[in-house]
């Protein structure tokens, strides 16, 4: 028994299935790529502005970070201040409390019987 060739009716079967397996992935692709690529416009300019405000909070965050050390500082610089301060007064209180004594010691030195 001899193959037949396919004749018109089978070879529009074979080409309708061969369309349908490759032709329309082939399409998907196409468009997938093609909104992708031209209709992404807008994605361009939402990322642009979602990269400015990342810079913006960058800023934010690094100037936040500076007040901080620079609150850590002048909490530093007060308590240094502050103790200084209390050296200061301690100093004077016993100057005062010397000062007191040093005329009865001074009597006392000048005083030789």
């Amino acid at each position: 028994m001899l193959l037949q060739i396919p004749g018109g009716p089978e070879l529009l079967i074979i080409l309708l299935v061969m369309a349908l397996l490759v032709g329309v992935p082939v399409v998907l692709a196409a468009l997938f790529l093609f909104v992708r690529f031209v209709g992404g416009s807008d994605d361009s300019d939402e990322i642009a502005e979602l990269k400015g405000r990342i810079e913006e909070l960058e800023a934010e965050v690094a100037a936040g970070r500076e007040a901080a050390s620079n609150d850590v500082s002048v909490e530093d610089e007060r308590s240094e201040a502050g103790k200084r301060r209390e050296r200061s007064e301690r100093r004077e209180t016993a100057s005062e409390a010397s000062g007191e004594e040093r005329p009865a010691s001074s009597v006392d030195s000048d005083g030789e019987d």
